[in-house]
């Protein structure tokens, strides 16, 4: 019943209607997660709580932390590797994650680039 009513409202793009809605469904299940350890940072996608990637990043791996503002008031960093893809990190939920982020940067002698707009957010707080 409910298949033609859908049918005859959306005729022959009731597949893509559909295939649309089974594809943002996928995307919506994608998660991250990123840890900061002593030694070592490990960053996850995962899908339905199963992990996808799981990469770990050792200081001789990583080229520089670049803090930067995202928006009006939030803060990002990218994390920038000798071979790969960089890892950007703009959702990060906790502020205090970026202090513990330059922390690590600095106990491992990494390269911490601040853009003035992070600057200027790091003065407003």
């Amino acid at each position: 019943m409910l298949w033609n009513v859908l049918a005859e409202y959306y005729g022959g793009s009731l597949l893509l209607f559909l295939l649309v809605l089974l594809l943002g469904v996928g995307i919506a299940s994608i998660r991250f997660e990123f840890e900061i350890q002593n030694d070592y940072l490990v960053y996850q996608l995962l899908f339905l709580k199963k992990s996808i990637i799981k990469k770990e990043l050792y200081p001789v791996q990583i080229n520089q932390l670049k803090l930067t503002r995202v928006g009006w008031s939030k803060k990002a960093a990218i994390i920038k590797v000798n071979k790969g893809i960089n890892i950007p990190l703009v959702v990060l939920e906790s502020p205090k994650a970026y202090n513990h982020l330059i922390e690590f940067g600095e106990e491992n002698d990494i390269t911490i680039f601040k853009t003035k707009d992070y600057e200027t957010l790091e003065r407003m707080n």
